[in-house]
């Protein structure tokens, strides 16, 4: 073989060794796995969406003796109609929607608005939960949750229950009893 041949044969066996990289890589796009698995049971901070009302990064937190919990989550409306979250189930057990004092009802979301239940302010500065009192969840384990829109209709999620420890420390029922 001479050195032509030889030289031909490297560039073509460099080419497809590069190919094979290039197209064994992640997908990209809309698909791709990695923007998948956001959607799944697969740990921390599950979402979902309903028609323009996404539900971001919910989690349950346990209180202290394991029979109330707080769904922490935010709730986005992409849409330009304001809609609501009109009721949440978990485990099968209505939640009660409260300021941290007392119950309220639905919580309204305008269009391209942000609010978060459990943790944080919204642009108003107020701040939501989501309670259960009398619910059987495990200590950490995955629990069907069922969250209404007026308008959307209902999103349903595996999410995933965490002790009020570590970057949850300090969440917790809000008021701490039924009002």
């Amino acid at each position: 073989m001479n050195r032509t041949q030889f030289r031909t044969r490297i560039g073509a066996a460099t080419i497809v060794i590069g190919a094979v990289f290039a197209l064994s890589g992640c997908y990209n796009g809309f698909g791709a796995t990695t923007n998948l698995q956001s959607t799944q049971s697969t740990g921390n901070g599950v979402q979902a969406q309903v028609g323009t009302m996404k539900v971001e990064n919910a989690t349950l937190v346990r209180g202290d003796d394991g029979s109330a919990a707080t769904l922490i989550m935010t709730v986005v409306n992409v849409g330009d109609a304001a809609d609501a979250v009109a009721g949440v189930q978990v485990n099968g057990v209505p939640a009660v929607f409260t300021d941290g004092t007392a119950a309220i009802g639905t919580v309204v979301v305008e269009p391209g608005a942000a609010i978060p239940f459990g943790y944080g302010t919204d642009d108003l500065g107020a701040t939501r939960w989501v309670n259960v009192y009398t619910v059987e969840i495990p200590a950490s384990g995955f629990v069907p949750v069922q969250v209404f829109f007026d308008d959307a209709g209902l999103a349903e999620l595996e999410v995933l229950t965490v002790p009020p420890t570590g970057i949850y420390d300090g969440i917790t029922v809000e008021p701490a009893s039924p009002v």
